[in-house]
């Protein structure tokens, strides 16, 4: 694909097969081009093809009702589109495929650059083509592929989608794109440590607000001015209760955002009886979890909350080993402790008799935990076993080394090959030196 001299010298003998269809599915030679990767070969082919046929014959279709743009569109071939919308702009007005606008198609196929592009010269979806479910359509898509800023704009442009609240669902599982504050990078970490072990103050940096988060506080801003309380609760309690699908993925920021309005949520229990807090605790999502802190004594009221149907409290729950923990926590070890660093850090909030509190299994939480972790004792102790073995051998090898005398010995003698020379010498200093701090 992309030899124009000779396509041109077929063209040029039969001038019909440029617009007529080729293949079963009667493509014309340009949907096929426009199909193929875009390299400096290409993007000239379809540039003359272009330029033999009429703006009309651009908008001709496949068999399954597609012009070349649309299918250069669901391929991402950005340049190629370029050029065929620069003849002929309403191109983007027609729809192929499954009913779809170019636009939305490309959208729905990821493909950030066009969709910015093909976006820009919608005339923010003004055009007689449009409809609302084409624009709703749209904007959902931009979410679900992270194309936050253009979302951002496409509200903006057409405030009426903000009445589409199932774009809060979306943004819920989400916790990367909103968690910006938590996943700090490897070097800020290591930054922020040293400047900590020198005593040095380190002046904090000004949050920025990431396209996610501007586009969450823009739906929920109008949500709430829109809707009561109760139309809110409402919402928030129809399916996949979009709270706790927040908790159980960790998306602490999300929870933030609509507890800052609405501190009452907290308080909202899901089908089993139990709180956001509790779903943190049961995945370790300790940013969620740290929310109890600032909400003072009234944290009581959702410690004492349990599980309707095992009758497991918040401590029982951390009690019960984490499946994402073992799953981020390499070695045995680290894992015990962690698993044990969280289970004396709920039971501080835990009032007396919930830590003595019996599940319907009989079990109290501590007797919960210790069950739970048997076959994680064992396998620290065969972990830690491992360990001294491969300790032991490098101890053995390295005091072996200390003592080996560079050249070997005289064989008449027993004397060292290099004994005069000052090489050696230093050599077995530091050989005794080592040898006396193994």
């Amino acid at each position: 694909m992309g030899d124009w001299e000779t396509a041109k010298l077929i063209f040029d003998k039969r001038p019909d097969m440029v617009r007529t269809g080729i293949f079963k599915i009667l493509s014309t030679a340009l949907h096929v081009a426009v199909t193929a990767n875009e390299t400096k070969q290409t993007l000239h082919f379809v540039k003359e093809l272009v330029n033999m046929i009429t703006i009309e014959e651009l908008e001709l279709k496949n068999n399954f009702s597609n012009t070349a743009f649309w299918l250069a569109c669901s391929c991402g071939s950005t340049e190629m589109a370029k050029i065929l919308m620069e003849k002929n702009p309403n191109l983007l007005n027609i729809r192929g495929n499954g009913g779809l606008l170019p636009l939305v198609a490309s959208a729905g196929a990821g493909w950030y650059n066009l969709v910015k592009h093909l976006y820009y010269h919608s005339d923010k979806m003004n055009g007689h083509s449009w409809t609302s479910n084409d624009r709703i359509r749209l904007f959902r898509q931009c979410v679900e592929r992270d194309f936050y800023d253009i979302a951002l704009q496409i509200v903006k442009d057409r405030p009426e989608l903000a009445d589409n609240v199932s774009i809060l669902e979306v943004l819920a599982r989400k916790p990367d794109a909103l968690n910006n504050v938590e996943n700090d990078h490897l070097i800020t970490r290591i930054i922020k440590s040293t400047f900590r072990f020198f005593h040095m103050k380190l002046q904090p940096v000004a949050e920025v607000d990431t396209d996610a988060l501007k586009l969450l506080k823009h739906i929920w801003r109008h949500a709430t001015r829109t809707m009561n309380l109760d139309e809110i609760e409402a919402m928030l309690r129809r399916p996949p209760r979009i709270l706790f699908v927040a908790a159980n993925l960790g998306n602490t920021r999300f929870i933030v955002e609509l507890l800052r309005t609405y501190p009452d949520l907290m308080f909202n229990t899901n089908e089993d009886g139990l709180t956001i807090f509790h779903i943190a605790v049961m995945h370790r999502h300790q940013g969620i979890f740290n929310l109890l802190y600032e909400i003072g004594k009234i944290n009581n009221d959702v410690c004492m909350l349990s599980d309707k149907n095992t009758q497991n409290n918040m401590l029982h729950l951390v009690g019960k080993t984490s499946k994402e923990m073992a799953a981020k926590t390499p070695g045995a070890s680290l894992l015990m402790q962690r698993e044990l660093l969280w289970f004396k850090e709920v039971d501080k909030m835990m009032r007396p008799y919930l830590r003595e509190a019996k599940n319907r299994d009989g079990l109290t939480p501590y007797e919960l935990f210790s069950k739970e972790n048997e076959d994680q004792v064992s396998k620290e102790l065969k972990w830690t076993k491992d360990c001294m073995v491969v300790t032991t051998l490098i101890v053995t090898v390295a005091f072996a080394a200390a003592f080996t005398v560079p050249g070997g010995y005289k064989g008449e003698n027993g004397l060292p090959f290099f004994i005069h020379q000052p090489a050696f010498i230093a050599i077995s200093s530091f050989g005794g030196y080592v040898s006396l701090n193994v």
